[in-house]
């Protein structure tokens, strides 16, 4: 998850100081302070999909729009750009297990640290959920047309301040992602293949997540239970 990301980078930020790390649409905010801030990385969050991850990696790299070590998504899918950003989960275990034994030598005899050890200063939020939302034709139009309304909506209720602990994320390249005063987010987007909508979570606490934004999101789904089924927000 985020923290492999995390791992992954570190290495990076001593092999190629500055460099981009390709990610999916839906890791932390955290991450990406840790990333920028701590590291001195850039983070570039695209659209979910290892494939989608690793093309604009390679796109980015090859378009010399930006020098792209790493594409790696949450779900563990890796590529790097020294390895021909092949998917090499072999070849990611290797890179880890060197940093591991470069620290461990570095420390001295009888001094033996752990992977989470060389990101302590890494951060994640307590909580975090990702759901999901069924349309209940089945119909992919349907899950486009409901999709993009509840955006809008979304979008809205940013601008006019009915919601006051959200600002829209102006970087992300997936549905819509908001970003919570506490340091969270959410976010929204639908399956391409599936009439799913997707809703992910982080957030201080179990008590805000469902304050801040499952009880307002759950408000908006209402206007659409003709074709929603939210039963899982619900149950959050």
């Amino acid at each position: 998850g985020n923290r492999m990301i995390a791992l992954i980078s570190k290495i990076f930020s001593n092999s190629s100081p500055g460099c981009t790390i390709v990610t999916d649409s839906t890791t932390s905010e955290s991450l990406s302070e840790y990333l920028q801030d701590e590291l001195g990385l850039n983070h570039y969050r695209h659209v979910r999909g290892y494939a989608n991850v690793i093309g604009k990696a390679k796109e980015l790299t090859d378009g010399k729009k930006a020098n792209a070590e790493v594409a790696i998504e949450i779900s563990g899918h890796c590529a790097m750009k020294e390895n021909g950003y092949v998917d090499d989960g072999t070849y990611t275990a290797v890179k880890i297990i060197g940093l591991l034994a470069r620290t461990n030598d570095a420390a001295g005899a009888g001094e033996h640290g752990s992977l989470l050890d060389l990101i302590s200063d890494f951060e994640e939020m307590p909580y975090e959920e990702e759901r999901r939302i069924r349309v209940t034709d089945g119909s992919l139009e349907t899950t486009t047309s409901v999709f993009n309304q509840l955006v809008q909506s979304l979008k809205v209720m940013c601008g006019d301040g009915s919601v006051e602990d959200w600002s829209v994320d102006e970087d992300n390249r997936e549905g819509v992602r908001l970003r919570l005063s506490s340091g969270g987010h959410f976010m929204i987007r639908k399956s391409l293949h599936d009439p799913v909508i997707s809703m992910q979570v982080e957030s201080v606490s179990r008590d805000e997540a469902q304050e801040k934004v499952l009880e307002p999101l759950l408000s908006l789904l209402k206007e659409h239970d003709s074709v929603l089924d939210y039963s899982a927000l619900e149950n959050a």
